[in-house]
């Protein structure tokens, strides 16, 4: 599988930004690899639900949450039928 680093990162943000878009990264790498099920399902339901952190984690690192909450999903759902062959 690609590395998700390229798809989060942008020269044009601040360090702020930056660190922001490696949470989105980290749970997003959780979603699709974490060893642990109960982690793995922990972070796609973050993504899912589209609760309020997710929403200020995505304005934090100036990213649309709904893009970014229906890109990750369509991630994840590929990923997933990978998986099950």
């Amino acid at each position: 599988m690609q590395s998700t680093g390229t798809a989060w990162s942008n020269n044009k943000y601040t360090a702020e930004q930056m660190l922001w878009s490696a949470v989105l990264e980290t749970a997003l790498n959780d979603a699709l690899t974490h060893k642990d099920p109960e982690e793995r399902k922990r972070a796609i339901k973050w993504f899912k639900d589209g609760g309020q952190h997710f929403q200020m984690v995505c304005d934090m690192a100036n990213y649309e949450p709904n893009f970014v909450q229906s890109r990750v999903l369509s991630l994840i759902e590929m990923n997933n039928r990978n998986t099950m062959h």
